[in-house]
């Protein structure tokens, strides 16, 4: 416990004066606060005072710039009054501001934005804009790829080698080479921070990781591999990854081969900012948590046999989805209670947000139907009717504010749920969908990828 008496105060700042040569203010406080000279006398050192500020000082510095265990170190001063700004600083309190923000922004929302969203009865036009295409044919099957926006680069995976691949130019080729054997690659991803380096992890075990120029920045081993069903990067920090093991959740520092929290009996891993991440267990508890704190900051309980829980953009709502009661939850992560339910009564097959910036609407599909809710008023804003069967639903992230849904199956269709318009687009069913900017769509088929562009 510390204990500061205001007496042992006064008398530090007493005898700093006279070390600096202010006799005249230290006799002026002596003799107002009645500082009892021999009491402290043969306790306090000289430059006592300033030692005890240094310390505080140290620990305030060690305090704004450790993250995930991790000291990162700055070089602009710490100073005693003057508030401290440096680029690690400024991320923390920019992350802090915009959780602040979006609350804000959702309320705004709700009482400026107009009721004719949508009608009530939605009904699309189809879209009759003439589509350029680029087709780039490969020779081998696409295993795996994976889409690097803060660089423009596509990465795919076929026998052997990894091909990284900008402005549909091969810019660089990395054989899948394990010692002196070539080896099967089970999962890679850019990180999603910077995208300046590449996770990959090979069927053995095997991991390494690479920067832009396929040099290896480091290389370690993942026991269980076996088990390992899927990785996901922190959205800020570039040194840590969280592996997805079938009921198991290993978060590491890569650089440093450093478990940083293991949890067991875990089926799904979300992360939200920093250190902050979701974990729903085999309970169906979903748990806030921080990575060096045990106890969760918040517990949620979802309903049985939930499948699948997912933070809206912003990462300030979150959906749970129990497939088996056809119910999806919003919550706010304000507190333990659930704001919204939404029901349906055919069978819902899958959800997805919205990818507005504001993050507040919430699509459904059925069989028959595509629903739009707005979740802050609690009701369907709009209703499509689906003449197709749908296997797969994909949200489209868009700058322009635009929400847009890609539903996959006898046709592959683009729906604009604003202006309420569909495009169908004439190719085969695609593996992977991504959107890489306003004006472009990336269709990912079995051994070849399109882009397409609006003219």
């Amino acid at each position: 416990m510390i204990v500061i008496k205001t007496e042992e105060l006064n008398y530090l700042i007493y005898t700093y004066f006279l070390e600096q040569g202010y006799s005249h203010s230290a006799f002026a406080l002596i003799n107002e606060v009645k500082i009892d000279q021999q009491f402290y006398r043969d306790d306090v050192k000289p430059g006592q005072l300033i030692n005890l500020l240094e310390k505080a000082l140290l620990f305030q510095q060690l305090q704004d710039h450790i993250q995930i265990n991790q000291y990162y170190e700055c070089k602009v001063p710490q100073l005693l009054i003057q508030k401290h700004v440096c680029q690690f600083t400024e991320k923390k309190q920019l992350a802090e501001k915009q959780e602040r923000r979006d609350r804000e922004i959702m309320i705004q929302n709700a009482l400026m934005r107009s009721q004719e969203f949508v009608s009530r009865n939605g009904q699309t036009m189809d879209l009759n804009v003439e589509l350029q295409q680029d087709l780039i044919q490969l020779q081998d099957e696409i295993l795996l790829s994976d889409w690097n926006a803060q660089k423009n680069i596509l990465a795919i995976y076929q026998l052997n080698c990894i091909k990284f691949i900008q402005n549909n130019q091969i810019i660089q080729i990395m054989p899948t080479v394990v010692g002196e054997s070539f080896s099967r690659v089970k999962l890679m991803k850019f990180d999603r921070s910077s995208g300046n380096n590449m996770l990959i992890v090979y069927e053995n075990g095997a991991a390494i990781v690479i920067d832009t120029t396929i040099q290896i920045i480091k290389m370690f081993n993942i026991k269980n591999a076996g088990k390992l069903l899927d990785f996901y990067w922190n959205l800020n920090w570039p040194n840590v990854v969280a592996l997805i093991f079938e009921k198991d959740i290993e978060i590491v520092d890569i650089y440093k081969c450093q478990t940083l929290k293991y949890l067991e009996n875990v089926i799904h891993f979300e992360w939200r900012h920093f250190d902050h991440f979701i974990v729903m267990d085999l309970n169906y508890y979903i748990n806030l948590m921080q990575i060096d704190i045990d106890k969760p900051q918040l517990q949620l309980k979802a309903e049985l046999e939930t499948t699948l829980i997912e933070f809206n953009k912003r990462k300030t709502l979150l959906a749970s989805f129990s497939s088996t009661l056809n119910i999806i939850k919003i919550w706010t992560l304000q507190n333990d209670e659930y704001v919204f339910e939404i029901t349906d009564d055919q069978k819902i097959l899958q959800f997805c947000w919205c990818s507005s910036q504001n993050a507040n609407y919430l699509i459904t599909l059925t069989s028959q139907t595509l629903n739009i809710w707005d979740v802050e008023f609690g009701q369907i804003k709009s209703t499509y009717e689906i003449d197709f069967n749908v296997t797969k639903m994909v949200s489209m992230d868009l700058l322009n504010d635009t929400p847009q849904v890609i539903l996959i199956g006898e046709k592959v269709v683009l729906y604009d749920l604003i202006n309420k318009k569909r495009r169908v687009f004439n190719c085969d069913t695609p593996n992977k969908v991504l959107r890489i900017n306003d004006e472009e769509i990336l269709f990912i088929f079995k051994s070849s990828y399109i882009v397409y562009k609006k003219n």
